[in-house]
């Protein structure tokens, strides 16, 4: 059994674990489609966009999109900035079409380092200055939030990756620190070339009071004026 036929069987196993859990009204089919710009060696224009809706259905949960202007200082190291523009369904209710908008303004340091047999240890710390505007169950207001990620990538016949990782949020809001989110990642890719992989997940997330699952579907494709075009 090839890797991509292995991650496939283990996707599907994983999913048959959850059960009727997994496809319950607390899971979000997260779409996204990434394509940053590479200017130059150092610099590169961080893009992407997702549709993520309620369970296996075509009811929308949220809309999203992120720009932003990255600077990677050496191979491993980078930092970035941008602002990114969500609309999030009101509430997991169906008959629900109430979205509430959010804009942030984000900034994160990257360090990736290569391991031994083809691991890669990646840590990602980003904050986020969020604000919410005003719904018809809230009153607009402003947060912080921080962000630390802590993964480990395997590469397979440099086609295949396996990813697992795990990020943990906290909140600042109304005046104290509070826990916002937990999420366990584990992904499976394949990368077509080297501007271009697709790549298939699960997330568990913790929130207050909540767990909610996430199954991740996502495109990349790299948009050079930099080095390789032709692939």
């Amino acid at each position: 059994m090839n890797f991509s036929k292995n991650c496939r069987f283990f996707l599907m196993i994983m999913m048959i674990a959850k059960g009727h859990t997994i496809f319950s009204q607390e899971t979000i089919v997260w779409n996204s489609i990434q394509l940053p710009v590479r200017l130059s060696s150092k610099w590169q224009l961080p893009v992407d966009f997702s549709y993520r809706t309620l369970g296996v259905s075509a009811y929308t949960y949220q809309y999203t999109s992120r720009v932003g202007i990255r600077r990677f200082i050496n191979k491993a190291w980078s930092v970035a900035s941008g602002l990114a523009l969500f609309f999030t369904r009101t509430s997991f209710e169906k008959a629900d079409h109430e979205f509430g908008r959010e804009l942030r303004i984000w900034q994160e340091v990257v360090a990736e380092k290569k391991l031994k047999k083809n691991f890669v240890l990646q840590n990602r710390l980003r904050t986020e200055e969020r604000f919410f505007d005003a719904t018809t169950g809230k009153d607009s207001y402003a947060a912080i939030r921080f962000r630390y990620r802590l993964g480990l990538a395997k590469f397979f016949r440099t086609r295949y990756k396996l990813q697992v990782a795990e990020e943990y949020m906290e909140h600042y809001s109304f005046n104290k620190f509070s826990f916002q989110q937990n999420r366990v990642y584990i992904s499976c890719g394949y990368l077509i070339n080297n501007l271009t992989q697709i790549e298939a997940g699960y997330i568990w997330s913790e929130i207050p009071e909540i767990v909610r699952h996430y199954i991740t579907i996502s495109f990349q494709r790299i948009i050079s004026f930099h080095g390789n075009r032709k692939r």
